[in-house]
């Protein structure tokens, strides 16, 4: 009886971690549509600039007009197709999962030094030395801080560098930029206003609208079938619990209380293999929200102690009838 209880829960941890892997793989199939996205939401729209204006001069307005929003300007260089200026304020851009290094982070928009992120299939010039890596544009140097993970199904080639007002690379003019905006649908017309234009969705965003749905589809139903399977093995050990108790030859109330006992036992044990594969999971998978994961594996958990719960009330209901039924 032991062994099998024992198999049983092992079956239960296992089943934890299987449940964290698709839920790793379902967070990143989104980072790596972000990713294909060029790094933002599905909000994201373009606006044409229709006014000759400079981007330090833009980046300030916005700066003054919005300052508590949270808003990611992407330029796409029109004669460098694998440039891209990025400029952010109030958002995390951790969502860019990175092989090495990091992505940027809001204290890079704000400094005057230009600092640059590859893909990890760019053609531009990257010189290593002394642990370091640099990107040389025009003679120009810009340090490296991170290299995209590559990406299924895509050979991005981009590069990334900051921007801000007191950077070099603002000193460009936004009529020679695709301007890719990702705020809050109101920002994003106010912005094309300003420039004189309209805004409009990219292409990637309507594919990838329609694509999400049915690429997640797959991982949620398989979540469903394993949810089915650790409530089977949950059942299987409430009986082995419930049977083991019987073999005890105790009676009424003192059968209760043990089963109640070892039930004890098999509640620490579920929390402790919750939290076991957590950490296990945030330590060697993916997880842009660990968040997700938390509420996932708290609500297998709590699924499961219902159940168990259930069957043992159920079998102890079942056995005191028979003994209402049989006095003797």
């Amino acid at each position: 009886m032991k062994w099998r209880k024992l198999l049983v829960l092992i079956g239960i941890f296992l089943l934890f971690l299987s449940v964290g892997t698709v839920c790793s793989n379902m967070q990143s199939q989104l980072a790596d549509q972000i990713l294909q996205s060029r790094g933002m939401s599905m909000e994201s729209r373009i606006v044409k600039a229709k006014k000759s204006q400079k981007i330090s001069t833009f980046i300030k307005w916005l700066e003054k007009e919005y300052p508590k929003e949270s808003i990611q300007l992407q330029l796409k260089n029109k004669q460098d197709s694998n440039q891209i200026l990025i400029w952010a304020q109030n958002r995390d851009l951790a969502y860019f999962p990175v092989s090495s290094g990091r992505f940027f982070s809001a204290d890079d928009f704000t400094s005057r030094v230009t600092l640059a992120a590859i893909s990890s299939a760019t053609e531009a010039s990257v010189i290593r030395t002394q642990g370091n890596s640099y990107l040389n544009l025009d003679d120009s140097y810009y340090s490296v801080v991170g290299t995209l993970k590559a990406v299924p199904y895509q050979n991005s080639k981009d590069y990334y560098l900051t921007t801000g007002e007191k950077q070099a690379t603002a000193n460009g003019n936004l009529k020679n930029y695709t301007i890719y905006v990702d705020a809050s649908s109101a920002t994003i017309s106010k912005i094309a206003s300003h420039l004189g234009s309209y805004s409009y969705w990219p292409d990637y965003v309507k594919r990838n609208r329609q694509r999400r749905l049915t690429l997640l589809m797959p991982e949620a139903i398989l979540i469903t079938f394993m949810l089915g399977f650790g409530i089977l093995l949950v059942g299987l050990y409430a009986y082995l619990t419930f049977k083991g108790a019987e073999m005890s030859h105790v009676k009424g109330e003192l059968l209760t209380n043990l089963v109640l006992n070892k039930s004890g036992r098999f509640i620490v044990f579920l929390i402790l293999e919750s939290l076991g594969a957590y950490y296990f999971l945030i330590w060697k998978a993916y997880f842009g929200n660990r968040m997700a994961l938390g509420l996932i594996l708290t609500g297998t958990t709590v699924i499961e102690l219902i159940t168990y719960t259930a069957l043992l009330v159920y079998f102890i209901r079942k056995m005191r009838m028979e003994n209402d039924g049989n006095p003797s």
